[in-house]
């Protein structure tokens, strides 16, 4: 056998052994610990959410849990230990071990008046529990009412919504929703500190619905809520005439009158019309203008009386309430 040969049946040989290294420890799958629990009371309840973490210790990707174990129990006196704390904690039965999101709600009953600590882990499915998740501490206050009274009306500024203060506790505010058609979740406004809110970023044609609730501010990190009231909407139109205009003067000259005013300030202007009244008649229209703040009358006799006022309309045909007339005699 020539020598080249040779060493390739050695190389086969020694490749056929099967040596892999030596074998591997069984996974422990231990999951890891879930780092996003947060929690708020709401009215009568408690709403907890979280996200179990699927991945392990060994970095193995579980496709579910043998138990999601979920607690809730008092602040400790004399300093507080996690197993000390979860030996007398309230065992809060979670049915789905899935490893997709979840949120629960508990009833305050039995909490109420109490510093409460949540924590929650999961157990992997050879036995095995991560660690505690991180803390949630909520301190139980009476249930905040869901308010009443809630009103929603269109203004030329945007939708004005309204409501009762009654049954409000000390220090509350209301928080505002508001969803837009099209939209699948309801977004938040702001805290108002009164029963009012004027919302200003609104379009004309859109319609937008609206709910409400108390909130109640217990410290920095931490605050309580009502329920939310049923959602009020509207089409939100624009059924506003223009601002009615100001500052009409007028100047007399030959067998003409000059008029002047101040230039409305609405982008949806159209035009103006000027009135007019001979003595003490009624005012009638004169003229259907532009969007010019001016207008010369020369169907006018000398030695008479009369009186202007202006309106001004908007693109949709709104018109405002005619200005204060002004009076002059022409020469």
């Amino acid at each position: 056998m020539r020598p080249f040969a040779a060493l390739a049946v050695l190389t086969l040989a020694l490749a056929g052994c099967g040596y892999v290294g030596d074998p591997k420890p069984p996974a422990l799958n231990i999951p890891l610990p879930v780092q996003d629990l947060r929690g708020v009371q709401r009215g009568a309840n408690i709403v907890l959410a979280f996200t179990p973490n699927p991945r392990t210790t060994e970095d193995i990707l579980l496709k579910s849990f043998a138990a999601i174990d979920l607690r809730a129990g008092e602040n400790i006196q004399g300093g507080f230990e996690v197993n000390r704390w979860a030996d007398s904690a309230r065992k809060i039965p979670v049915a789905d071990a899935s490893i997709t999101p979840h949120e629960l709600t508990i009833p305050v009953d039995g909490f109420a008046g109490k510093e409460i600590i949540f924590a929650v882990r999961t157990t992997g499915p050879k036995g095995r529990s991560s660690g505690w998740s991180n803390l949630v501490t909520l301190r139980i206050v009476p249930t905040l009412a869901v308010p009443t009274g809630l009103s929603i009306v269109p203004t030329a500024k945007g939708v004005y919504l309204e409501w009762k203060e009654e049954h409000s506790a000390p220090g509350t505010e209301w928080r505002v929703w508001r969803m837009v058609e099209g939209e699948k979740e309801p977004t938040v406004l702001g805290n108002a500190g009164g029963p009012s809110w004027l919302d200003s970023n609104t379009e004309y044609g859109k319609t937008y619905g609206y709910t409400l609730q108390q909130v109640l501010k217990i410290n920095e990190k931490e605050e309580a809520e009502s329920e939310v009231t049923p959602t009020l909407s509207l089409k939100f139109e624009d059924k506003f005439p223009p601002s009615v205009p100001t500052g009409l003067t007028a100047i007399a000259g030959i067998k003409s009158v000059d008029l002047n005013w101040d230039r409305n300030q609405e982008t949806d202007l159209k035009s103006y019309i000027v009135f007019r009244a001979e003595g003490a008649g009624a005012l009638t229209k004169i003229a259907d203008l532009g969007t010019s703040p001016n207008f010369n009358d020369s169907k006018v006799e000398s030695g008479r009386k009369y009186r202007y006022a202006v309106a001004a309309i908007d693109e949709l045909g709104n018109t405002s309430d005619p200005s204060a007339a002004v009076e002059i005699t022409v020469p």
